[in-house]
């Protein structure tokens, strides 16, 4: 009977684990990546020219949601690790990013 139950407390904690990282994949794809393959994948612009306007749009932010962007973003640093190592909450560090990023994708859209 324990061995039951702890057979099927693992099943719902690994569920659990497995939508969470689902929905963060979807997430990802769909809001972020976007942005990045935009900036990135420009045929008219080498790959150097291309490293170096990413370079100067996230210099052109502030330094914290530059932070944010590098760690969460390009890096893949869990929001809460970086809400940790700033000292402010997870949705906080979510919402710079969702900011900045839309920030990052107007400017991308008015050069192009």
């Amino acid at each position: 009977m324990n061995d039951e139950l702890r057979k099927e407390e693992c099943r719902r904690l690994i569920k659990r684990i497995a939508w969470r990282l689902q929905y963060q994949t979807k997430k990802i794809s769909t809001r972020e990546l976007p942005i990045i393959e935009n900036i990135c994948g420009q045929n008219q612009i080498s790959s150097v020219d291309s490293k170096l306007y990413v370079e100067e749009m996230l210099n052109s932010l502030p330094a914290k949601a530059r932070f944010i962007i590098e760690q969460v973003v390009i890096n893949g640093v869990p929001e809460k690790i970086v809400a940790n190592h700033l000292g402010i909450s997870q949705q906080g560090v979510n919402k710079y990013k969702r900011k900045y990023l839309g920030l990052l994708r107007r400017k991308w859209e008015s050069t192009s």
